[in-house]
């Protein structure tokens, strides 16, 4: 009987050594450097199905994956949603996103598929913080010591925690050790770099976690070719009241004091003139070209400049400031977490009620030691620019404030999500300070189309006011 053509795992693709004749399907392309096909190996599953019909007979080589862990379950009972997430991603094949709600138990689901399946894993994480958090849970749910590889360590263990970073460069070499991949936050994954780690590993199991799939790029449709399908959906607001705490949303309109909107104003007729000024002189001339441009030209320069200025006023209200400091009164005893657009107006907040803020350049001591007094009762409020969208549980936290946002959609899910861990039948409050007449209340507007927003009762501040005292 002929011998079959070899399939080896080679640094993230796959290497079939097949004459260059030979009938193969068009994902392979020929290697001449090494006289073999190659193809990327989340082709692995796909390739033996295919080979029959290209009478391919394959000696297959490339699966090198870890024994069985011997795990031993400590898991609370799944509720019904989430066992119906479990299902529907097994009729899927054992490939597909699940989306559900921040707080609503994704980490049980990936969790209690890893023990079922007693499936060698790994499991990545977009921060390393996250990263340490999946490693405690994965000892204290299934009993097995984790790897872990980034932050410096470098342990490659039946089941694995790691970070986007660290997988994309990585993967090449263990791309073939795991039969499950979980994606933690899968909305990271489509990113231009990190989607690679997909590519590189043939686990036939792949798993994504997110509440909010949609990226503004678009990108988020290579989901479906580097994961697999949505297989379960369910959206925050059908979650209210059930699965996560109930919420009311607070929209709080406020103006520029007469000294900002004089600056503003004269920011803004500077940048219109500006611009007018392209648009006659060029054909075509876009926003988005002014950034290249202001690398060689001082006037484009100057008016980025200009525009960042603008949103600093936006973003560092002086009203801003003093909103906040009527929303802690009406929370005089609950732990509050304060949005804030950028890292200037978190230390801001900092400075003016003398509480910690915590910002892209906070060491991990640091920020860790904060969360844990914030944790513990000992600290009544935090301020923090984007760092803590996602990937941090505060049960007890009912309370925070948006005082600003360049992201869209997905980091105002994102925000409410943080407050909505279930703990009793406490209800979440989100205030958002909004700035009338700027980009703050086109922003505010896209939100409210979110089913999220949508569905949620809303308050005035004196309507908030009135509850709380009466």
């Amino acid at each position: 009987m002929a011998r079959g053509h070899a399939l080896t795992f080679d640094r993230g693709s796959l290497k079939l050594e097949a004459p260059p004749t030979a009938r193969v399907p068009p994902y392979l392309m020929w290697d001449s450097r090494v006289g073999a096909w190659r193809t990327a190996a989340i082709h692995h599953a796909r390739l033996r199905e295919d080979a029959a019909a290209y009478h391919l007979r394959i000696a297959d080589r490339a699966e090198r994956f870890f024994p069985t862990p011997a795990i031993k379950t400590n898991l609370p009972p799944l509720r019904s949603d989430q066992e119906a997430a479990i299902t529907a991603w097994e009729r899927a094949g054992g490939r597909g996103v699940i989306v559900k709600p921040t707080g609503t138990g994704k980490t049980e689901i990936a969790l209690s598929i890893i023990a079922r399946h007693a499936a060698p894993a790994l499991v990545v994480a977009p921060l390393r913080d996250l990263m340490y958090q999946w490693q405690r849970r994965i000892q204290r749910g299934l009993g097995v010591e984790a790897g872990v590889l980034g932050d410096g360590r470098h342990e490659i263990w039946p089941i694995t925690v790691t970070t986007y970073d660290s997988a994309w460069i990585h993967m090449k070499d263990i791309g073939n050790r795991y039969r499950l991949i979980v994606y933690d936050e899968a909305h990271h994954l489509p990113g231009p770099a990190q989607h690679e780690s997909a590519l590189d590993c043939l686990a036939p199991m792949r798993l994504g976690l997110t509440a909010t799939p949609f990226r503004a790029d678009g990108r988020d449709r290579m989901l479906l070719e580097l994961i697999g399908p949505v297989v379960f959906e369910e959206d925050l607001a059908a979650a209210r009241g059930r699965t996560v705490a109930d919420y009311t949303i607070v929209r709080v309109p406020i103006h520029l004091n007469e000294e900002e909107q004089a600056e503003f104003d004269e920011l803004s007729r500077s940048i219109r003139r500006y611009v007018a000024e392209r648009h006659r002189e060029e054909k075509g001339f876009e926003w988005s070209d002014l950034a290249r441009r202001s690398r060689t030209d001082p006037d484009a320069r100057e008016i980025m400049r200009r525009w960042r200025r603008k949103l600093a006023i936006v973003n560092r209200s002086a009203e801003k400031l003093r909103v906040l400091e009527d929303i802690f009164r009406l929370h005089p005893d609950e732990p509050v977490i304060v949005f804030t657009a950028s890292n200037r107006m978190a230390l801001d907040v900092s400075a003016r009620f003398l509480i910690p803020a915590i910002t892209a350049h906070s060491g991990k001591h640091e920020r860790n030691r904060v969360l844990d007094l914030f944790a513990a009762g000992r600290v009544r409020a935090i301020a923090a620019c984007e760092v803590l969208n996602e990937g941090w549980d505060a049960p007890a936290v009912k309370a925070g404030v948006v005082l600003g946002g360049e992201k869209g959609v997905r980091e105002a899910v994102q925000r409410l999500g943080r407050l909505l861990r279930k703990s009793g039948d406490r209800a979440a409050r989100l205030y958002e300070v909004v700035v009338q007449e700027t980009a703050d209340v086109t922003r505010a507007r896209r939100r409210a189309r979110t089913d999220a927003y949508r569905r949620a009762p809303r308050l005035s501040l004196g309507q908030a006011n009135q509850l709380d005292l009466f």
